[in-house]
């Protein structure tokens, strides 16, 4: 098995790197002018004017590859096909970042463990925007290591049907049907992913609906969301038998108002989740919790441009509510005001300052701010370095959880972090390449602490992450290799006790590739070394093909984890073995 691994890990890089220069000579738009909403959700901003590193995935690297085509962002899935994932950015923990929707951010103040309940597919999403560094200059509290940002496809007219069959009798069943009313086009989705579970109380069934309608003038959307799931050893190693079950109903209504010389751009978000967690699904009376939380959220940014500088400027309001049989009644309000300015000084220099003051009911008042730079030193290579200051408020969970051996604190700090960065993106034709050096200072870094048979929440005093990350990417006629490799080393005191510091990738490589084979055969294949840090290296690799079996038919096959490694992801979490499935889709 070793060595077939290593057989393949050759012919892929062969491959990848065999580049025919006769196909650089297309021309292609540059990579530098492709817009981003992720830093400014009133204005999409050109890459070439932007400081802090972001990766923008779209097309179907987003169906095929998704999020974790970055390294240095890591997904740490407790289990398989949407369950439950941990995000992770430069090596943070999953409360330590944000999360975005169309622009405005997404929260769960009972645990970031939910933030992840996605109630849309990603066949419907046109883009993924990844922004590594602090953000909460731009979205407030969360912004610790960075933010990702999920936007819709426009609403259009179709139907597509998807049915999969794979390992341990999973079942996936997905349905899109476009359609025309007098107000707007609109997009009905269902789907409903299942399985047996590859090993006892593993198993799934995960239902979801959405409707919605996007244009350039507007957003509606609602989703919902049903996850029922085996949680084995999810939260303890003491028992196999946790079960779990989470609902998720969220609503966004945006509107584009344009003038001469201004855009505003109103988001109202509605969110709300049920949890209830059992120890013992055998016996669920044993010990149970359950959990309701509800978020509303206003955003009013304002773009202003004149021939001095352009300014984004704005308010967020936000209601936040927690009704827990475990962690009692609470509410946390919020009001964040910010302003970035972009000083027009020349063609190739494009400095900004970044600025927000944000005020929590029941927890301290918190300034954060970015100071950035971006400098065309070629029109196909730029040079950007940022500096600034972003925060995370503890979680409910973190102040109030209270069980015979897990307790929380209400005397937490919030988390604090200094983000310095530089690198630099270059583009030319076909090629695209990039390179980001960064180091965090974290303080007051909440985690787990182990003591005396007790484990209680507890702020560390410091925690530094220095590292790197280089990207780059080919696009050619039928063939498309991309690489992305990420460096962290972290240093902290009591790293050795924690629950969650000190596990993260020290080493992170993704080889990844598409192209039309012949008999017009599409493949996608990545290749992913981790090496995390005091624990043992794993080697994943995942491969796709798909064919056109008529013009509205297509056949899939898929192996995820083809060499059947047996690694944890989250504590002691068994991570999924050797996954096949297979699919047919009917598109009209």
């Amino acid at each position: 098995m070793r060595g077939s691994r290593e057989i393949v890990l050759l012919m892929l890089t062969l491959n990848i790197f065999s580049i025919n220069k006769s196909a650089l000579s297309s021309e292609i738009s540059s990579y530098l002018l492709e817009e981003v909403k992720v830093v400014s959700p009133a204005k999409t901003k050109n890459l070439e004017k932007i400081s802090q590193e972001v990766k923008i995935i779209k097309g179907k690297e987003v169906l095929e590859f998704g999020p974790e085509i970055f390294s240095a962002l890591e997904l740490k899935e407790r289990g398989a096909f949407g369950v439950q994932s941990d995000l992770s950015i430069r090596g943070t923990t999953f409360e330590q970042n944000l999360v975005t929707f169309e622009g405005i951010r997404l929260s769960d103040p009972q645990t970031a463990h939910h933030l992840m309940n996605f109630p849309w597919e990603k066949d419907i999403l046109e883009s993924i925007e990844i922004l590594s560094g602090g953000a909460s200059a731009i979205y407030g509290p969360g912004g610790f290591g960075g933010a990702v940002n999920f936007n819709l496809k426009p609403s259009a007219p179709g139907l597509k049907i998807l049915a999969e069959y794979g390992s341990y009798d999973y079942k996936n069943i997905f349905g899109n049907l476009g359609f025309s009313t007098p107000f707007s086009p609109f997009n009905l989705i269902f789907s409903q992913k299942k399985a047996n579970g590859f090993i006892w109380n593993r198993d799934f069934d995960i239902r979801s609906f959405n409707l919605y309608t996007k244009d350039e003038k507007k957003v509606i959307y609602y989703g919902f969301q049903e996850k029922d799931f085996g949680a084995r050893n999810f939260y303890t190693t003491k028992w196999d038998t946790e079960w779990e079950q989470t609902k998720t109903h969220l609503f966004l209504a945006k509107k584009n108002i344009y003038g001469g010389s201004w855009f505003l751009e109103p988001i109202l978000l509605y969110r709300i989740n049920y949890d209830v967690y059992l120890l013992d699904r055998k016996n669920p009376e044993f010990y149970k919790n359950s959990h309701k939380s509800q978020i509303i959220r206003i955003n009013l940014p304002l773009r202003y441009d004149t021939s001095l500088a352009e300014y984004l400027l704005g308010t967020e309001l936000s209601y936040e509510t927690l009704d827990s049989s475990r962690l009692g009644d609470h509410l946390r309000r919020g009001a964040g005001f910010y302003l970035w300015i972009y000083p027009k000084i020349s063609s190739k220099f494009f400095p900004s300052i970044g600025l927000r003051y944000d005020t929590i009911i029941h927890n301290k008042d918190m300034f954060s701010y970015n100071l950035g730079f971006a400098y065309l030193l070629k029109p196909d290579l730029k040079l950007r370095g940022s500096f600034g200051f972003s925060y995370r408020i503890p979680s409910f969970t973190e102040f109030y959880y209270d069980s015979p051996t897990i307790k929380g604190n209400s005397s937490l700090s919030p988390e604090k972090a200094y983000n310095i960065e530089a690198g630099f993106d270059y583009s030319r034709k076909r090629l695209t390449f990039s390179g980001t050096v960064f180091y965090r200072h974290g303080k007051d870094i909440i985690d787990w602490i182990a003591q005396g048979g007790i484990i209680q929440a507890q702020n560390i005093e410091t925690l530094k992450t220095t590292g790197f990350t280089l990207d780059g990417k080919v696009i050619l006629k039928n063939f498309s290799p991309f690489v992305s490799y990420t460096y962290l080393n972290q240093v902290a005191e009591n790293l050795s006790s924690a629950r969650y510091k000190g596990s993260y990738l020290r080493h992170n490589l993704i080889l990844g590739i598409s192209a039309i084979l012949p008999w017009d055969l599409e493949f996608f294949g990545s290749l992913n070394y981790r090496k995390y840090y005091k624990r043992d290296s794993v080697f994943l690799a995942n491969l796709k093909i798909r064919k056109v079996l008529h013009k509205n038919i297509v056949y899939s096959f898929w192996i995820n984890n083809l060499f059947d490694e047996e690694y944890t992801e989250v504590g002691e979490v068994i991570a999924p073995p050797q996954w096949i499935g297979n699919g047919l889709e009917i598109r009209f």
